[in-house]
Order: C-alpha cells, then structure tokens, then sequence
C-alpha cells in the first residue's frame, strides 16, 4: 500500500478531505498527515531490530589503518555479531570512552582479540584497535548491523514513467535516476556504478531510505499498523475521542509474528513430535 492510500485511508476514516498528491501538497491536512506518517513510520523502526531490515558489513582490513567507514546505510549494530573471518576470531566490543581512554593512555592490552568502537559524528567511523599491523593486511571483517530503510521506493516496471531524482526497487536494491525519462526492457540489478535499463540510467544506492519522498513509496511495515498510529495521532491532535488506542499493542503483536524464534527439542524425537503435534510454546519459543 503506498504513502497516498495510508494518507488517504486515514483521512477517509477521521472525515477529512486530502488531495491525492501527498508529497510536496501544501493543503494542510494532507501535510499534516503526512508529517505524522513519517514519524509514526521512523518510530515503528526504532521501536525493535525488525528483520526487515537486517543487513551485513565487511571491511578489508588495510595494515597500519585503525578507522574505517560504516556503510552508508548504517543505522546501529547487531552486537555480538563481529568476527574476523579471516582469522576466525571474535572481534570484541563496542569498548565505551573510559575503556578506550584506559587503552590508549595506559597502554593496556589484555586480549589477544581486536576490540572495536563506533565514533565521530562527522565521518561515522568504525575503530579497530589496536590499530591492525601487516600480519593482517587483508584480513575481512564481518558483521551485521540495522540498516536505516524502513522505506522503499516503487518497483522498477517497463514503459513507466520515472521524473528526475527518483528512485527504484528492484531485486532487493535501490537505484537512483537523477535525469529521469522512460523505462527501458531490462531491469537494474547492477550492485555498483550507472548502467542504462534501455531507457533510464539508473546509479545503484546503497543509502539511507528512511522518509517517504515519493506517493508511491511504500512502508517497510504492516500498512493496517502505520495507518492505526497515524489515526491515533491525528485524533489525539484533533480531539477525536471515538479512535480507540490499539497501535501499541498492534506494534508489539506484529513483532512478535516476525521476529524469528528458536526450536529446541529437548527430549529426543518421540518428545519432538508430541510438541509438534500438540503446538505447544513459550514465549515464542518452541519446547
């Protein structure tokens, strides 16, 4: 469901007029709708690490280099998952301030293991310490982090339309055409550079896609969930007391349905397949 089906949904239900070009509208419910649908979106994805929105980083560790850049979508990590894989050992953190000032004004150094910190406002840059020499020039570090696209633009199709500086999804990746034009036969699924589709030359993004910058763009998330905390908020601003409050406890349940659980057979395959049977688990996890 886009952005201008859940602004217009809404305002259907709470008995306002919008017009039908949300982005860029100057009517000032249709803005205001949608100033609201950007942050309920963007409080939907800080409110869990969805796996939607799972991504992997590597770096190639250079001798002698100590700072490296986060990739560019990069929103927070998933801890405990960072390794060399080159050495196949744990690469230990995040340190805090006090643990790297004791580091670099103490010299201390109790662990085999490269240690890590994420800092610098301006660059976004990922530490390692101590600052890797030439035994491991080359070395690949793993990890995996929360990417902020909790957006995504409309599928690239054939014969369509696309106005300059906007954007495509297809096969997982976003592009971007900054002159615009006409599609072509053949898809983007290029993961670098500028190519043509025939039509269009689209230049792969690999950024943040976190706001709604196109009517057709579409949430990450469940449309009936965003749509209920738009509601909520409008109402609140609105005094419409007959809008029942259930978006926090919609956002709890629809996680709950995504997030992966574990199987654990405890008691051998006869044990097994009674719970299979039978369907029984707890808290998520089935025992």
């Amino acid at each position: 469901m886009t952005i201008a089906t859940v602004i217009q949904n809404v305002a259907n239900e709470a008995g306002y007029t919008v017009e039908s070009n949300v982005i860029g509208s100057s009517e000032t419910t249709t803005k205001q709708l949608l100033a609201i649908a950007q942050r309920i979106n963007r409080d939907i994805f800080e409110a869990y690490p969805w796996p939607k929105c799972y991504a992997s980083g590597s770096i190639t560790i250079v001798g002698g280099q100590g700072t490296y850049a986060l990739p560019a979508a990069f929103s927070h990590l998933q801890y405990e998952s960072f390794w060399n894989q080159s050495t196949r050992w744990r690469v230990l953190g995040p340190m805090s301030e006090r643990e790297y000032a004791d580091a670099v004004g103490f010299g201390l150094n109790t662990t085999i293991y490269q240690r890590f910190q994420i800092r610098g406002i301006s660059n976004n840059e990922l530490l390692i310490w101590p600052t890797p020499g030439a035994q491991y020039n080359g070395d690949t570090l793993v990890f995996e982090y929360i990417a902020d696209r909790s957006v995504r633009p409309r599928n690239w199709v054939t014969a369509t339309a696309f106005t300059a500086n906007s954007y495509c999804f297809n096969n997982g990746n976003y592009y971007q055409t900054t002159a615009g034009g006409t599609t072509g036969a053949t898809a983007p699924t290029h993961t670098s550079g500028t190519v043509s589709d025939g039509g269009v030359n689209w230049t792969y993004y690999n950024g943040a896609y976190s706001e709604f910058l196109a009517n057709t763009d579409v949430s990450f998330f469940n449309e009936k969930l965003l749509e209920q905390g738009v509601l909520e908020r409008f109402a609140e601003i609105h005094g419409l007391d007959t809008i029942q409050p259930k978006f926090e406890m919609q956002l709890h349940e629809e996680f709950g349905r995504t997030y992966a659980g574990k199987i654990i057979y405890a008691g051998g395959q006869q044990r097994a397949e009674m719970f299979a049977r039978n369907g029984t688990a707890v808290f998520g996890t089935w025992i």
